[in-house]
């Protein structure tokens, strides 16, 4: 086999040359779908996980003293953040707990441990110090002082900042949605960046627990329209007869309904258990057994054509009117 020609291998040495350092770039600066779905699902679920944690503590509170939990919800809130953000980045772990179920973590580099504890308290302490400040400068009066004095110049600065801020916060998550490098600006300007904690393990994008929910979603819908439309004591009693007729069961009845005296209501006394309560407006049934007329016709309109007789278990579709001589 000859060799190459030296000009062939010159033109393909210097095209490499030329290639390699934009493949190297465009590699390092674009993150694939994946991982930007899994830093936002990241975000997320340590939102949730600070939500579900504040509940027992507000419960806990509410004992202490009602409404103390709405007070203090703000620092309740922070004092989780910086529990969980200790715990997890700031032990060494270098990812929240969402991040490392998304297998997600911050790159070490140069300083790795001051930036992350700047980046703790930027995004943790800041927002609460800027808050509690507006919130105080709001319930001072600041927004309502003459327009030339020094709160109201001060109001507007504060105001002017929270739009830059959102105008920033805007241009980031575009930025982040376009290279998928730096979900937020604390990030960005302290140079964290998140890369897989296992680049060989593959990161799909389940839709697993989505699909669920949205199943037991729409079943949830679905019986909660359904359930006015069903009879409950009527389903009820057309289930027990059906399967007492495929069973060939004998009809049971109560032993302490069907010793009853005659002047005693049935259904008054199975649902007051008491024998003294005794037959008003008597109505007497299809079976011949007696009982009030606004007992037993509730029952029928509430059962409907699976009504039966509380002493013999006979089916009730009729009653009259019972006349004493």
């Amino acid at each position: 086999m000859s060799a190459p020609d030296p000009q062939w291998a010159n033109a393909w040495s210097s095209t490499v040359s030329r290639t390699e350092p934009r493949l190297t770039h465009t590699h390092a600066t674009v993150v694939s779908r994946n991982v930007r779905v899994s830093k936002l699902d990241a975000e997320l679920l340590d939102g949730e996980l600070t939500q579900m944690l504040r509940e027992p503590v507000s419960n806990a509170l509410s004992l202490v003293r009602p409404g103390l939990a709405e007070t203090y919800r703000l620092e309740i809130d922070t004092v989780i953040r910086a529990v969980l953000f200790w715990l997890s980045v700031g032990s060494h772990r270098r990812a929240t707990y969402a991040q490392g179920l998304q297998n997600l973590q911050y790159a070490r580099t140069s300083g790795f441990a001051r930036r992350v504890h700047l980046f703790g308290i930027l995004s943790i302490g800041g927002p609460y110090a800027w808050a509690r400040m507006v919130g105080s400068m709001s319930l001072a009066g600041w927004a309502d002082a003459p327009h030339t004095s020094i709160r109201a110049l001060v109001w507007r600065l504060v105001q002017r900042i929270e739009r830059i801020t959102k105008v920033a916060a805007l241009l980031n998550f575009a930025a982040f949605l376009a290279l998928g490098q730096y979900p937020s600006i604390v990030e960005r300007i302290l140079g964290l960046r998140l890369v897989h904690a296992r680049p060989q393990i593959l990161h799909s994008v389940s839709f697993e627990f989505l699909n669920r929910q949205l199943v037991w979603h729409a079943f949830t819908e679905f019986v909660m329209f359904a359930m006015p439309l069903v009879n409950p004591m009527k389903a009820r009693a057309w289930i027990v007869r059906n399967v007492r007729s495929v069973l060939r069961l004998p009809i049971s009845v109560d032993q302490s309904v069907k010793e009853l005296p005659e002047d005693v209501c049935a259904v008054c006394f199975v649902e007051a258990r008491k024998d003294d309560t005794h037959v008003v407006n008597p109505y007497v049934t299809g079976c011949g057994h007696i009982y009030c007329y606004v007992c037993i016709s509730m029952r029928m309109m509430a059962e409907a054509d699976e009504c039966s007789c509380l002493r013999c278990g006979a089916k009730v579709d009729k009653i009259r009117q019972h006349l004493q001589l």
